[in-house]
């Protein structure tokens, strides 16, 4: 027999352009189960579910529904917050005070290392839920699933600022050198290579985390293309070292969930070769528009992401718990997929890195297999619908706490 009670959604770390259409495919399949009575939506994800800061979405009209499916960042707030054994025992106070029934909650690895360790718990509790773990991620880190949403747009944004910046660069004779998001995997440093058509397009260059970097080869290589073409672009992950980690990209400082804060490898590495080169160089970090700047929203990556969203509330109301929504991919062209599922433990605490046979021989590119594994989500460009509200917020029926202030 299904769950009859309430339900629950998060969102959860760093946001990206199709997040909230993944919270818009939770809303509007749940609004259809009619084992769900009320859809909370916790603000900041775990720290409002610990906290209390629920929002009834049912409430929420059709027009603004539809309007955040369609807006970057979290609608719903976010957090890095890790869960420690206190907070889990919190989180399940929360899940019985109100009758919450299911969580869907939205993030990457971290999150669904968090969504597992409160299944787990639920298991040992008198108390039926079921908990599935909707994936995002602009890293294209999960295993398991094909790609993560998230993922095609800000490849799309990155590919395309790549193309842009090179047209700089090629008038001044210029080298740059562009960081890109990636701790340990090189997915969307890859995808800048995305809109090269001829050899001199850029990036001439390509570094991926994944493999050791030769100091003097890299300086070799950049002469080699710099003299080939008249000027020179390097695309490099935030993650990016040498093999006698003589470049510096971390901070000292770490987030919330204790990884080192990466950063700053561009600029190290561009007055390098500029010194090498004996020419201008420039350094650009692409940042935080990799994940927000809805314009290169990727219409593929936004039908994925809404999706797992509602693939989630449907799976869970059959019966599915402590699984992930996985997407398979059926053909490239036209591009075809399906939402399946894996359990929380095969993907938690695991990073898929880019394969080696994705990586050209001389480590400084990507392979065409690469490049018909991502191209096929970068496009076609979405259709923004016209008309949308200038800043919608889901913030409008708080829920009252049952339980009182909560001390982490």
């Amino acid at each position: 027999m299904a769950l009859q009670g309430n339900a629950a959604v998060g969102q959860s770390g760093g946001p990206t352009m199709v997040i909230n259409a993944s919270l818009a495919g939770v809303i509007e399949a749940a609004r259809e189960m009619n084992e769900i009575e009320h859809l909370y939506g916790a603000l900041n994800g775990m720290e409002g579910l610990l906290d209390e800061r629920f929002i009834d979405l049912f409430r929420e009209n059709d027009e603004l529904i539809e309007a955040i499916r369609y807006r970057p960042s979290s609608a719903l707030g976010t957090c890095r917050l890790k869960p420690n054994e206190q907070d889990l025992k919190r989180a399940m106070e929360v899940f019985m005070a109100h009758n919450i029934r299911y969580f869907f909650y939205i993030g990457g690895d971290d999150s669904q290392t968090a969504c597992h360790a409160l299944s787990e718990l639920a298991q040992t509790r008198d108390w039926e839920m079921s908990l599935v773990g909707v994936p995002k991620t602009v890293d294209n880190d999960l295993v398991i699933t094909d790609n993560c949403p998230g993922f095609g747009s800000a490849a799309r944004f990155a590919a395309s600022a790549v193309q842009y910046l090179a047209c700089d660069a090629e008038a001044f004779g210029n080298l740059e050198v562009i960081e890109i998001m990636g701790r340990n995997a090189g997915w969307l440093t890859g995808a800048t290579a995305l809109g090269r058509r001829e050899d001199r397009d850029a990036p001439h260059l390509c570094y991926l985390p994944e493999v050791t970097v030769d100091p003097d080869k890299f300086l070799a290589d950049c002469h080699e293309a710099y003299d080939k073409y008249g000027y020179l672009v390097v695309t490099v992950s935030e993650g990016f070292s040498f093999a006698e980690s003589e470049v510096a990209t971390t901070s000292g400082k770490v987030d919330e969930f204790g990884h080192a804060r990466l950063g700053g490898v561009a600029q190290a590495l561009g007055d390098m070769v500029e010194e090498e080169l004996g020419v201008r160089g420039r350094f650009d970090r692409l940042g935080n528009m990799q994940r927000c700047f809805a314009m290169a929203q990727s219409q593929v990556d936004l039908d994925e992401a809404y999706a797992v969203g509602d693939s989630a509330v449907r799976r869970a109301c059959a019966g599915e718990t402590d699984v992930m929504i996985t997407i398979q991919r059926k053909s490239n062209d036209p591009f075809e997929f399906e939402c399946e599922t894996t359990s929380l433990s095969s993907v938690a605490g695991r990073t898929r890195v880019v394969p080696d046979q994705l990586i050209n021989d001389e480590q400084n590119g990507i392979t065409e297999a690469f490049v018909d594994y991502a191209r096929p989500l970068i496009s076609p460009r979405a259709e923004m619908p016209p008309a949308l509200p200038k800043y919608p917020r889901l913030q409008k029926f708080p829920i009252a706490p049952k339980l009182g202030d909560y001390q982490r």
